[in-house]
């Protein structure tokens, strides 16, 4: 499921930030695997997501503000990673 979600992020990306809407079908998909991700394979990594957290950016939101966290050289290079992906470059907004 995970690489299912890393396959579809950059459409999914463009669908919701870049307005190319006719990319919705891959986002429903990817918001899907998103939060299934977040839950369960995500969840062993960094923690079961708090309040709010539905989906794997609502958590490292979080995470890369706790510099002090062990992985947090883990979260900020996928954070980034995914920044990159993003038509704003502004998708996990904790590290812009």
């Amino acid at each position: 499921m995970t690489f299912v979600l890393l396959v579809l992020l950059k459409s999914a990306l463009e669908c919701v930030e870049g307005g190319k809407w006719w990319l919705a079908p891959i986002a429903i998909v990817a918001w899907i695997a998103d939060i299934v991700v977040a839950h369960t394979t995500w969840a062993v990594v960094a923690g079961m997501p708090q309040k709010g957290e539905w989906t794997v950016s609502h958590t490292l939101e979080r995470l890369c503000k706790e510099t002090t966290h062990p992985d947090y050289l883990l979260f900020y290079s996928l954070a980034k990673m995914i920044n990159r992906m993003s038509p704003t470059h502004n998708h996990i907004k904790a590290i812009v």
